[in-house]
């Protein structure tokens, strides 16, 4: 791996920092903050608790089948950015920004049994930091994709 290379993996340390100070703010808010049915006038930006005891837009499945599968697919990310370290570094980037991100909702779903969202947008999408970092993750992860594909039809036609 060279100095470059190298130098992608240094920023999973704010992202990891990012998803323990996600954990923390999720203590707080079940501490704190009001469920999301209370809310009268949600307006753009507004903070409560909603539990997630579903997947994605709280669609509904059984924990174990949740955590079952974010194990698997864990696991197929760790692989491809185990693959990808050498030759690609933005990718095996990119796949481990999404499982540190996962892995912050995964601890909510063991030690509560649901996903803590405490961010709700426009009284109706709730998420959370960790949420945020798989989004930017999946983005990344697309971007550096494309840019592969490319660079590899380059290599094909030259």
């Amino acid at each position: 791996m060279n100095l470059k290379s190298n130098r992608i993996f240094w920023l999973l340390i704010p992202i990891t920092l990012i998803v323990a100070c996600d954990e923390w703010l999720k203590s707080l808010a079940i501490k704190r903050l009001p469920l999301e049915g209370s809310l009268v006038d949600p307006g753009i930006l507004s903070l409560a608790i909603h539990k997630n005891l579903g997947i994605a837009f709280d669609i509904p499945f059984k924990l174990e089948l949740i955590i079952l599968f974010s194990i698997v697919i864990g696991g197929v990310l760790l692989h491809m950015a185990y693959r990808h370290t050498r030759s690609h570094p933005q990718i095996a980037f990119a796949a481990l920004v999404i499982v540190i991100g996962a892995m912050g909702n995964v601890y909510d779903r063991l030690a509560y049994g649901f996903t803590v969202d405490y961010l709700i947008l426009f009284g109706r999408s709730a998420l959370n930091l960790s949420d945020l970092v798989i989004i930017l993750g999946v983005i990344l992860l697309l971007m550096f994709s494309r840019r592969k594909q490319k660079i590899d039809t380059m290599s094909k036609i030259g």
